[in-house]
């Protein structure tokens, strides 16, 4: 059996990424269509706050850190069922409250077709990549072209190796995705 290469792909841009939510929200329900929100949500968590697709679907606005100091932590339950704290921004936790966000009220595949659809509504070239986990790369990338140590990204991420880390950041990404 012969190894077939993947494709080629690249990054969306910051500047395609803010595009697509800006379509997102703007977007009606289509026929049939009820979990508008729920995609708005997700899309938010993963883009902003670089979680995990099923970290996102089970996170729960309830699981803030009880004391000031340590505002916009929430606990949530990682992979291997670990538990770990991370940040999500106020603006981040203001949009999810507008939009009355409930953990575990869809899954990843159905948020992954949902921005299938999307790029396709947006003709998006198909060498650019567009997934549940292409946003949490992209926030890697973001993160690490605006100076944050590799060391706190492996934190923030949830990573247990920095060579895990590393893979999100390849330099042909470095070159391609440039911050607005």
């Amino acid at each position: 059996m012969t190894k077939t290469k993947k494709p080629l792909t690249i990054l969306p841009t910051n500047q395609l990424l803010q595009q697509i939510w800006d379509y997102i929200i703007s977007r009606p329900n289509k026929k049939g269509e009820t979990k508008k929100s729920r995609w708005e949500c997700l899309y938010l968590l993963c883009w902003k706050a670089g979680l995990r697709i099923t970290e996102a679907i089970s996170f729960d606005l309830n699981l803030e850190h009880q004391s000031l100091e340590y505002k916009g932590l929430y606990l949530l339950r990682g992979k291997r069922q670990k538990d770990r704290w991370v940040y999500v921004s106020l603006e981040v936790v203001k949009e999810l409250k507008k939009r009355k966000w409930k953990p575990n009220t869809t899954n990843r595949i159905n948020f992954f077709y949902f921005l299938q659809q999307v790029k396709k509504e947006l003709d998006i070239s198909e060498k650019t990549e567009l997934a549940p986990h292409t946003l949490r790369r992209c926030f890697a990338t973001y993160n690490a072209l605006n100076g944050m140590p590799l060391p706190v990204l492996q934190k923030v991420l949830g990573h247990a190796r920095i060579s895990t880390t590393v893979l999100y950041i390849k330099d042909s990404d470095l070159i391609k995705f440039k911050p607005v």
